[in-house]
């Protein structure tokens, strides 16, 4: 821990760097993989989730109905993390930011929530889809919005550190 505080002193916004970062990175890969057309491959064609076809099977209505939350949360995320940097740019770390923080990160957990179940509900799926001959995949796009977990998870490891610098003054 020591290392840490050490590293904190030299660079203070580090962390509160990082945090943004991840939080782009999370939203970048999320708004990809959503809105590009390779969610069901098989072999040769790929389809996505978007436009949303309400004649298609519950699941991938399902599916497509928390990946658009997902996206949703994720912008919020971002107008949030602005606000954050502009109140620590004004006060320095003061205390009254980490409720901004802890919104950041319920938001993350409300993000990873909806990535996990929607993935749960359509990866078992994606094989029997429109009952074709050929076996249905999961396609790219589908695996690039799972690699957004990665980010998230760093969301809420960096949001726990930049927590840590808020102190009352």
């Amino acid at each position: 821990m020591t290392v840490f505080n050490d590293m904190q002193k030299e660079y203070p916004n580090r962390a509160l760097i990082i945090l943004g970062v991840s939080i782009g990175l999370t939203t970048v890969l999320d708004i990809t993989g959503v809105f590009t057309n390779c969610w069901i491959s098989d072999g040769q064609n790929c389809t996505g989730i978007v436009p949303f076809d309400s004649s298609g099977p519950v699941w991938l209505a399902a599916t497509s109905w928390m990946m658009f939350i997902s996206v949703g949360v994720a912008v919020v995320m971002i107008a949030l993390y602005f606000v954050i940097v502009i109140e620590v740019l004004k006060l320095g770390y003061h205390i009254t930011i980490r409720k901004r923080l802890i919104f950041i990160r319920l938001l993350a957990v409300l993000y990873l929530f909806l990535i996990v179940i929607s993935i749960l509900v359509f990866l078992p799926n994606v094989g029997s889809y429109k009952n074709s001959e050929m076996w249905n995949q999961a396609g790219w796009s589908c695996w690039l919005t799972i690699i957004s977990i990665v980010g998230i998870g760093l969301v809420e490891l960096f949001g726990q550190l930049v927590q840590r610098q808020c102190i009352a003054t």
